[in-house]
């Protein structure tokens, strides 16, 4: 995998893409009110440069030449957490998400991780189905208060590397 991860100077570009991706796709299932929070806490730009220099590699997809997602991973411990997986609208359903899981797959084994784990909003069927289809099971579900009246209603899916 060729991958360029981005440095704090992107975060801007970064956020600017999540906010077109989340609002087209998370709405119907979390709610407005939810997407707006959880893009203001965790994927605004400066959330962004906080999580870089916390050591999350941050990195555009790209097809054609062009940016057409992004997705975050974590070296943690033994493990790779793969923290964001996204597409955005005009590119889902050509197979860019699943090659871009396989090559963060491969990256973890070339880091020498010995499970990937992944955090999925436990109504996100379209998700789940695609991790499940690529060897991860549903370890656990898990609900965290996010602050502010949010919480995040997660599935815990894992794969051995």
């Amino acid at each position: 995998m060729t991958t360029r991860f981005c440095g704090p100077e992107e975060a801007k570009d970064i956020a600017e893409m999540a906010r077109a991706i989340w609002m087209d796709y998370y709405p119907p299932i979390v709610g407005r009110d939810d997407t707006e929070y959880i893009l203001d806490k965790f994927q605004s730009e400066e959330a962004i440069r906080r999580q870089i220099a916390d050591g999350y590699l941050y990195s555009f997809i790209m097809d054609g030449g062009e940016r057409a997602g992004y997705f975050c991973i974590l070296p943690d411990g033994d493990s790779l957490f793969i923290s964001k997986l996204y597409v955005s609208k005009g590119r889902r359903g050509r197979g860019l998400g699943s090659r871009t899981l396989d090559d963060i797959l491969e990256k973890g084994r070339m880091l020498g991780k010995k499970r990937a784990y992944v955090r999925v909003n436990k109504d996100n069927r379209k998700s789940i189905e695609i991790y499940l289809h690529k060897g991860f099971t549903v370890a656990r579900e898990e609900t965290v208060d996010i602050g502010g009246g949010f919480f995040l209603y997660d599935l815990i899916a894992e794969r051995p590397l």
